[in-house]
């Protein structure tokens, strides 16, 4: 036995581990997705490396944009507000984005999916214990560690984690005739879903299973008609979303739902005055917290940018122009090809496209583009995803080697072999 085929099990050991504590981690301590993810992309090397060119094979439809990306981002700091601050999240983006690359080529290098599966379930059904815990004691679990007060929107992120990861594992669990399972886990996150107070993810939630029904039906139409509009989206976002506090039956309807909507609407119009004085270069990489006016305080006595523009695409516009606008439409575009294309069953790459449209939703009116602990989430997503296909396969396979075999009459009926699916 080889050294590395001896420390193999070790790495994938740590990878168990890592999609254990994900879930746990979003709801108690959410900023230790990052280094979480960071984590599990070290055990995730240890697996790829040794594949050599296949493993690069496996990411190399997304490998370039990731480098061009950062590459522009590190230029952007020769005009950026703030250079320094540039320089250090390019070089964070370096770590997570290398990170998310290793993950997903070694995903088809897991031995045994299966226990990654029961791994996912215990994290989930920890978290959702965790969570209620939190919310119905405002905090208690935390509280010690913490010099900040509880509040309700703390546990946002892990609400969107839920929403992330809920539609493929309950697929996987479907396909491998586990219904019971998978009827408990999805009746009890939907029912902490719908407690919590972050409206925007469940309504990314609600928008993902929608937009799983037409991939269920026509993948391949729905996944490259979900390419045009996501690109269409990203690259006209300076004239789709500013404009809309000026459209007075969008603007009543904000006001009427919540207060933090209308401000999403002023953020916007802000974000948008001030891409266009930068359209082509923008303002910097992770610039939008230092842009010019920001502070200064709405009619209504908020930020007119706190941070970010709660919006990726306008975020992509302000800080990185053109060509970070370009680099994220076709990423975006790249996502859907590839779910359009590959060999997974029906009722899993629908509930895949229904996790991505959640994603892209969150993206739309949620968090900053460069928040660590949301790229971490993200990529260890997609890890599961491409674990998980590879379950799914395995249970229709072994489902239809099972109909066959009381078919035929023979005992020695051969189980079919399974693929393993992936996204490259």
């Amino acid at each position: 036995m080889t050294a590395v085929s001896r420390i193999r099990p070790g790495f994938e050991l740590g990878l168990d581990f890592c999609v254990f504590l994900f879930l746990p981690i979003l709801a108690l301590a959410s900023r230790g997705a990052a280094p979480l993810a960071v984590a599990a992309g070290l055990c995730a090397l240890g697996l790829a490396a040794p594949r050599r060119i296949a493993a690069w094979r496996r990411v190399r439809g997304f490998a370039p944009i990731f480098a061009a990306l950062l590459v522009w981002g590190l230029l952007s700091a020769l005009w950026a507000v703030d250079p320094a601050h540039s320089l250090l999240i390019a070089l964070r983006l370096t770590g997570l984005f290398a990170a998310g690359l290793a993950l997903a080529a070694a995903a088809p290098e897991i031995a045994a999916p299966g226990r990654l599966l029961a791994c996912l379930c215990a994290g989930l059904t920890v978290a959702l214990a965790l969570t209620v815990a939190q919310y119905a004691s405002s905090g208690a679990l935390t509280a010690p560690f913490t010099t900040r007060g509880f509040i309700e929107p703390a546990l946002n992120r892990v609400e969107d984690g839920f929403g992330f990861v809920l539609l493929p594992l309950v697929a996987t669990l479907l396909l491998r005739r586990q219904r019971i399972v998978a009827g408990l886990l999805a009746a009890a996150t939907l029912a902490v879903i719908y407690v919590l107070v972050g409206d925007a993810a469940r309504i990314a939630f609600v928008t993902g299973i929608a937009g799983a029904a037409p991939i269920y039906f026509w993948r391949r139409g729905a996944a490259r008609a979900a390419a045009i509009a996501s690109v269409l989206l990203i690259l006209t976002a300076p004239l789709v979303f500013p404009p809309l506090a000026r459209v007075e039956a969008v603007r009543d309807r904000a006001e009427a739902f919540k207060f933090s909507a209308w401000h999403r609407l002023e953020i916007w119009s802000f974000a948008g005055s001030r891409i266009a004085e930068r359209p082509l270069l923008g303002w910097g990489l992770d610039s939008s917290r230092a842009i010019p006016g920001g502070t200064a305080l709405t009619p209504d006595g908020h930020q007119w940018l706190p941070l970010h523009p709660h919006n990726a695409p306008l975020q992509l516009w302000l800080e990185l122009g053109v060509p970070g606008a370009a680099l994220f439409a076709l990423f975006a575009a790249r996502l859907w090809l590839a779910l359009g294309a590959v060999a997974w069953p029906p009722l899993y790459a629908a509930a895949a496209g229904g996790s991505l449209v959640t994603g892209l939703v969150v993206a739309l009116g949620s968090y900053g583009i460069w928040q660590e602990w949301m790229i971490g989430s993200e990529f260890l997503t997609l890890f599961l995803i491409l674990v998980l296909a590879r379950v799914a396969v395995s249970g229709v396979a072994a489902h239809r080697g099972g109909l066959r075999h009381r078919a035929s009459g023979n005992p020695n009926h051969p189980m079919p072999e399974t693929r393993r699916g992936s996204i490259s």
